[in-house]
């Protein structure tokens, strides 16, 4: 048989690479606690045995570690240069979880070039292989970095509070998702709320502006109420879904987390997120 086609028959028999099941968690503005939503949620469905990926994707101010209490000797800035492999920068957190550190502060890293969002791109083939879900923390805002993170992913948390500029800020990037990838899924989640009516006061809100003017439904997934465990998990740079199992919040996060378990078990086979992330760090 030609070498050629002995490749290609090589490549037919390959099995396919395993793919995650990506869950983007994203804002309008920061502040609004989403972090510790990601962190949290990852680590509720590590703990029910759930092989769970979590990638920090704020590459400006990354702080996944820090609330883990992590300390990564590499980074995402690592793979970026070449240096090291995706999985070599792996750290292991609670329960199992596998946690992907991004680079705090790193101008390089949050303004990535063509080139290093391709190398990027290239890199993360191998994440399938870490976990059968994926739970991308994301920067804030409306960046090109955040966005194209956003976009590729599968499903989208929205996370916002009951101040005004939150909202409005919410408001605009489901308006730039919505722009870019109508088809995308996106849910809210209220963080901070005092108590359920608030809650949903806000969602029937903002709900109600968007099918007004984008001509969409912004479900609601969950809210999450203000709690004291919270700031203390921050601040002892303790995970609050494992040192504060009982606390209002963590109950409220692992109900988010069975919902979404819910919806991914309806949705399917994995989508495309490799594919769609390499085609948005496309130069236009």
């Amino acid at each position: 048989m030609p070498t050629q086609y002995a490749d290609q028959a090589m490549k037919l028999r390959r099995p396919a690479a395993p793919r995650s099941w990506t869950l983007a968690v994203t804002s309008g503005k920061g502040g609004v606690g989403k972090t510790s939503v990601a962190v949290n949620l990852a680590l509720v469905w590590a703990q029910t045995g759930q092989r769970t990926c979590l990638l920090d994707g704020d590459l400006g101010l990354a702080n996944v570690d820090v609330l883990l209490n992590l300390h990564p000797r590499h980074s995402l800035r690592d793979v970026v240069a070449g240096t090291k492999t995706l999985p070599e920068v792996v750290l292991d957190g609670p329960a199992g979880l596998q946690v992907i550190p991004a680079a705090s502060g790193i101008e390089a890293l949050a303004n990535l070039t063509e080139p290093a969002r391709r190398s990027l791109v290239q890199s993360f083939e191998s994440l399938g292989s870490l976990g059968e879900l994926a739970v991308l923390d994301t920067g804030a805002g409306i960046s090109r970095t955040v966005l194209g993170l956003v976009l590729a992913a599968d499903e989208a948390l929205l996370v916002t509070t009951p101040e005004p500029t939150a909202l409005t800020d919410a408001y605009a990037m489901l308006k730039v998702l919505t722009q870019r990838r109508p088809e995308l899924p996106v849910h809210l989640v209220v963080n901070l709320a005092d108590h359920v009516g608030q809650a949903r006061e806000i969602h029937g809100h903002l709900d109600q502006i968007t099918r007004r003017f984008l001509q969409r439904e912004l479900p609601l997934a969950g809210w999450i109420p203000r709690d004291a465990c919270v700031e203390r998990a921050v601040r002892e740079q303790r995970p609050l879904a494992v040192y504060f199992p009982y606390a209002r919040a963590t109950d409220a996060i692992q109900r988010l987390a069975r919902g979404l378990a819910a919806r991914r078990r309806m949705a399917g086979a994995p989508g495309q997120f490799w594919t769609r992330l390499a085609a948005s760090t496309e130069a236009p």
